[in-house]
């Protein structure tokens, strides 16, 4: 079992991958994105049962949220905001976001959040002391999740 270590080959760059974006039904690949992060937070309840001196625990619900930052230079959310200011429609995204590095054993893990609310809808940005791109930080929530594909074990654990 000499063999069984993490490798450093078979973890995951974060620069490695893609994310998609879906608004109004129409699919392109997310390009204005510089970071991504999402995750489920478990709702558990914590009651001590009769006959049983320890507290016990259930899961019963989950919540999606996350935080990205973006490239100032895309107009689509902007766009559906005012839509929703002046229509009272807001359409939602969905987010397709893939982890594939081929250098590892791993394979690749595909998810698509669903109901994606941004927190943050950018709109303008100045600043005469900045030579750096423009980025805008948000906060987001998803409403559901589907796994398209999972990592597998490493090679050496196979």
């Amino acid at each position: 079992m000499a063999d069984n270590y993490v490798r450093l080959s078979d973890t995951i760059s974060s620069k490695e991958g893609k994310a998609y974006i879906t608004i109004n039904g129409q699919n392109r690949e997310l390009f204005e994105i510089s970071s991504l992060t999402a995750q489920l937070e478990l709702q558990v309840q914590s009651r001590q049962m009769l006959g049983h001196r320890m507290v016990q625990h259930k899961v019963v619900g989950a919540e999606g949220t996350g935080s990205m930052t973006m490239y100032f230079m895309n107009s689509d959310m902007l766009r559906l905001a005012i839509q929703y200011i002046k229509e009272g429609k807001y359409g939602g995204l969905k987010l397709q976001i893939k982890n594939e590095d081929a250098q590892s054993t791993i394979g690749k893990q595909e998810i698509v959040l669903l109901g994606v609310l941004l927190n943050t809808i950018p709109v303008a940005a100045l600043d005469d002391q900045s030579d750096d791109p423009i980025t805008v930080d948000t906060d987001f929530t998803f409403d559901d999740i589907e796994g398209l594909s999972f990592f597998d074990l490493p090679a050496n654990y196979r």
